[in-house]
């Protein structure tokens, strides 16, 4: 009868030592799959930064894109441009009258005095 036990001890001997190394690989894998997961969490949230940094850099471009040529600021360029334009013809005209009064005097002259 001992040696029936003592085989027995053996064998559930055997069977915990089975079930601790495989305890021990689950153990192993499941931390190595939580490393994995851990590494790809920061990735990924790195990854989010760096797409909120950029979609923060794109509104500032369309603001400053936006106040560097608003549409307010095209009318009153449009408005400044045809003011200018006016002024020009409008120095355009002194000077063609001008031209003409003195060609005038200058026909005229031996006449008047």
């Amino acid at each position: 009868m001992d040696n029936g036990w003592n085989e027995y001890g053996k064998l559930v001997l055997k069977e915990l030592e089975r079930l601790n190394e495989g305890q021990a690989e689950l153990r192993k894998d499941i931390d190595q799959k939580f490393n994995e997961l851990a590494a790809q969490m920061t990735a990924l949230t790195t990854d989010h930064k760096n797409i909120e940094n950029d979609v923060h850099e794109l509104k500032r471009w369309k603001e400053n894109v936006q106040e560097v040529w608003s549409v307010t600021q095209m009318r009153q360029s449009k408005d400044e441009l045809y003011k200018q334009k006016n002024n020009w013809q409008k120095v355009a005209g002194i000077l063609v009258a001008i031209q003409i009064l003195w060609g005038i005097i200058i026909v005229f002259k031996d006449k008047l005095f």
